[in-house]
């Protein structure tokens, strides 16, 4: 027979010192003794979440370092980063291995919050701390959320309730009072432009050193699935069998899953990439793009750039989105101007002229001229034209 110890939410005194934190240490013991005469049982405010919400990334880094909260509210469509937070906070809290005597785990459709409350009552047994998991919360019945919700406010000081969502819908109760008190914790997915960082990170987490242009390859050839960018480094590293990982090895190694859209070349040159400007281009060769119609595309891009730098010329104030009739980019073409003054706008241009006519002229193959055009485009020395000075 399984015989539970229940305690109520201690009484806790205006003038403890540990108010302040808003997650408590799991590898560190209080010596104080409680209410109900239980030694060592760590506490927390009840409402100490209120002025603080959590992060995936920073939730996850405390519970690495041993620090958790007593109730978490997860869910979110990045599944790797809410699988590696929920991995740390049971690490953290009862360990890893087969689950033990200190785990619960429910169904929200099938469980009441009383089942839950009282579990979450329930002393630890061989463990510090006990951990009760909430499976799919999002579809626990209205009356039900009530009462969790109400246990948001007093929750027991050596359980660490998680509820974990399967649809994180900011319209549900759960979802708003989680929110308010600051447990709420959504994996987002990454945006393009905090790609490159995460693939900087995960690299020196699994010990691959990468080499120029090699994120931007990566990032180009899978794009924001973490899941399958972490697998790739981890190919990549056995590779590379401890030197620098190159851009040739993603090459061999990494299948792109990914459609490049052919403006994505004319972007990269445009913001001076070299090495996101040759990935894309290597990609859009890959897959039959021919190679006038691509000089095409960066003349067009880099007409535009000199349009707009002479419509700013003439006036300070002008309109380049009705002008040029650009909708969502005029912002970024004002940005981009600042590395294009005249003198290197007037090198582009005689750059794209002689690409054309080594395309229609040369013996050399289109892949080594459009290379050559794109790393003069971007600064270096070539199609006649001498490196620009950084």
């Amino acid at each position: 027979m399984k015989m539970r110890v229940v305690i109520s939410p201690p009484r806790v005194s205006p003038e403890r010192p540990w108010r302040k934190s808003p997650y408590l240490t799991a590898h560190r013991a209080h010596d104080h003794v409680g209410h109900v005469g239980v030694q060592n049982v760590p506490r927390v405010l009840p409402g100490c979440y209120e002025s603080f919400s959590m992060d995936i990334l920073k939730a996850t880094q405390e519970a690495a370092q041993g620090k958790v909260r007593l109730v978490y509210v997860l869910g979110g469509e990045e599944q790797v980063l809410l699988r590696r937070c929920l991995d740390a906070i049971r690490k953290a809290t009862v360990g890893g291995g087969v689950r033990g005597l200190a785990e619960d785990v429910f169904d929200g459709p099938k469980v009441t919050a009383q089942t839950v409350t009282e579990a979450c009552r329930t002393l630890p047994m061989m463990s510090r701390w006990r951990l009760v998991t909430v499976r799919d919360a999002n579809e626990l019945p209205a009356p039900e959320v009530d009462g969790l919700v109400g246990y948001f406010k007093h929750p027991s000081p050596s359980t660490v309730l998680l509820l974990v969502l399967s649809q994180v819908d900011a319209r549900r109760k759960l979802v708003m009072e989680a929110k308010k008190q600051g447990l709420l914790v959504v994996a987002e997915r990454i945006s393009e432009a905090a790609l490159p960082g995460w693939i900087e990170r995960e690299a020196r987490a699994v010990g691959a050193e990468l080499g120029p242009g090699v994120v931007e390859s990566l990032a180009l050839a899978i794009g924001p699935d973490l899941g399958l960018l972490g697998d790739a480094l981890e190919r990549l590293k056995l590779y590379a069998h401890g030197r620098t990982v190159t851009t040739r090895d993603v090459d061999l190694v990494v299948t792109s899953v990914r459609e490049v859209p052919a403006w994505d070349l004319a972007h990269a040159v445009v913001a001076r990439n070299r090495g996101a400007a040759l990935s894309v281009l290597h990609q859009l060769l890959g897959r039959g793009q021919e190679a006038l119609p691509t000089l095409g595309l960066l003349a067009w891009q880099v007409r535009q750039l000199a349009r707009a730098q002479q419509l700013l010329a003439m006036n300070p104030d002008a309109n380049l989105a009705q002008e040029l009739r650009i909708f969502d980019g005029a912002d970024r073409v004002k940005a981009n101007l600042r590395r294009w003054p005249p003198t290197a706008m007037a090198r582009a241009l005689r750059v794209l002229a002689a690409t054309d006519a080594a395309l229609k002229g040369s013996r050399r193959g289109d892949q080594r001229v459009l290379e050559e055009c794109v790393l003069a485009l971007c600064g270096a020395a070539g199609m006649g034209e001498a490196a620009l000075r950084a």
